[in-house]
């Protein structure tokens, strides 16, 4: 899947889970975590590359036409940040750390869950056992135009609900009436 669902998949599991349960969750933070294994492996690139064009530097120009060039730094990296093994030690790590749960965290855990049946494996496939095991899922892939206009139609409807149960706006606590 591409980002932008990232993040509002995960904006929207934060504030079903901050609003249901009450749990202290930061939604911009789970924002951050959905997006996250997508930064690792791509920003570098794109830093790099915009950097190279922005300094004018000699072919900072695309062959194929691109406006930013082709400069594979992070892409090393997409594998571990789409890894489950990966996530579930750095998750580890930090909950003993920090001796609590950081919910926020769990976005990073809800991209990979959802890049694994939405990546084929043309594009990407998901190598979320990685490094023990490059196994893969054929998966539909997230560009596929019926399938991107579905998943945008679902947070259409997610966010919808949210919006009808006034989850999307702080609503101030209604005053305790002492009358019986």
């Amino acid at each position: 899947m591409e980002i932008v669902a990232h993040g509002l998949w995960a904006a929207a599991a934060a504030i079903t889970a901050k609003r249901s349960t009450k749990a202290s969750v930061h939604v911009g933070w789970a924002v951050w975590w959905a997006a996250f294994p997508d930064v690792l492996a791509f920003g570098p690139a794109f830093a790099a590359g915009l950097w190279l064009r922005l300094s004018g530097a000699p072919n900072a120009g695309s062959a194929d036409g691109h406006l930013l060039p082709h400069v594979h730094v992070g892409l090393p990296l997409y594998p571990a940040g789409h890894s489950l093994i990966v996530f579930l030690l750095v998750f580890g790590t930090v909950t003993i750390l920090t001796r609590r749960i950081v919910f926020e965290m769990l976005g990073w855990l809800l991209h990979i869950l959802i890049d694994i049946p939405t990546h084929s494996l043309r594009y990407y496939a998901t190598r979320f056992l990685w490094p023990v095991s490059d196994y893969r899922i054929d998966g539909i892939a997230w560009w596929t135009p019926w399938f991107w206009a579905a998943t945008y139609a679902a947070l259409v409807l997610v966010y919808f609900v949210l919006w009808k149960k006034r989850w999307l706006w702080r609503v101030p606590p209604l005053p305790e009436s002492n009358e019986v």
